[in-house]
């Protein structure tokens, strides 16, 4: 397994450059790649030359989003799909084996059959683009209850309705294991063991708040890795080192819960939560080439880490 900084999971924003210190800084062995901005530039300069930052920094892509709407009208997801293939190109030129995509929680149009089947299909031909180019799909799921509020049919709600779709999609389509969204539907974290070998496609690893039943939660409240304990993130790795995932792990947060401190303090923050949670979860730390520029103790709520610096600050405090 690796560590691995996304762009959408804490949320950061900037240039490729300035993220790409950021994650060598901080302990990171890999990075999303933004690759609607990556193909831009792959067409302008050429793929070896978009891709030379990443390669000089010794960095790996972790993932990147799915182009296509899913879920969307059959003009769109058609359109779509036409420029796919272009898109997947440019991934494969940067070594991008992982994408990732978020089935809808719930939906108006469709009942659940109708919507499985619908989601079926698509995968399977998302899936077919996919194969060609050595690169797996990780689906997620939504488990807030607030994100079906309103809509008259439930659709992904649960890792165990998540896997009765992967299970029976396209081969290239597999499984993302999110701690956050184990804890709110309160799943045993034996479910991970169920996902087919070889289809868990990442890891994400979030805290959440004490006191507040996982049902309840919403996505707001979605913390750093280590902020509380309540979320035994440690377990989830082990789990999914049991069932054989050795992918990238990345920390979740919601921008609401970080507000108040800046890019670099974020990912400071979140690279020495990281490297507590491999420490608690037994995992190897290796040396980085690159040397980090000057860290407080890492803080990991519940494993015996402790730190005087601000990184021990809970993210309501900023």
């Amino acid at each position: 397994m690796f560590r691995n900084l996304s762009i959408y999971g804490l949320p950061l924003s900037g240039r490729p450059s300035e993220l790409i210190e950021l994650a060598l800084s901080f302990g990171f062995d890999a990075l999303d790649l933004d690759i609607l901005d990556f193909q831009r530039q792959a067409d302008a300069f050429g793929a070896e030359h978009a891709r030379r930052l990443m390669v000089s920094a010794r960095l790996k892509a972790g993932s990147f989003r799915l182009p296509v709407d899913l879920a969307a009208d059959e003009a769109t997801f058609a359109a779509e799909m036409e420029l796919l293939p272009a898109c997947l190109d440019v991934a494969q030129a940067a070594e991008a084996s992982r994408v990732v995509a978020t089935a809808e929680p719930a939906s108006d149009d469709h009942g659940f059959k109708d919507f499985f089947e619908l989601y079926h299909t698509r995968l399977n031909a998302v899936g077919e683009q996919l194969a060609s180019r050595g690169i797996q799909l990780g689906l997620a799921f939504r488990p807030e209850a607030e994100a079906r509020t309103g809509k008259a049919n439930q659709f992904i709600t649960t890792f165990e309705e998540l896997l009765g779709l992967v299970t029976t999609a396209h081969a290239q389509v597999g499984a993302v294991v999110d701690a956050w969204a184990l804890h709110v539907t309160g799943e045993p974290l034996d479910v991970i063991a169920k996902v087919p070998a070889g289809r868990i496609v990442e890891v994400r690893v979030s805290d959440a708040p004490r006191d507040v039943a996982g049902s309840a939660l919403t996505a707001e409240q979605r913390l750093m890795p280590g902020e509380t304990g309540v979320i035994d993130a440690a377990a989830v790795l082990k789990a999914a080192q049991a069932a054989g995932f050795d992918g990238p792990v990345t920390p979740w947060a919601n921008r609401a819960t970080l507000a108040g401190r800046g890019r670099e303090k974020t990912v400071r923050l979140a690279g020495e939560r990281m490297e507590a949670l491999w420490r608690a979860a037994e995992l190897p730390i290796v040396t980085p080439w690159f040397m980090p520029v000057a860290k407080e103790e890492p803080v990991f709520a519940g494993v015996g880490i402790e730190s005087d610096g601000e990184g021990d600050k809970s993210s309501t405090e900023a």
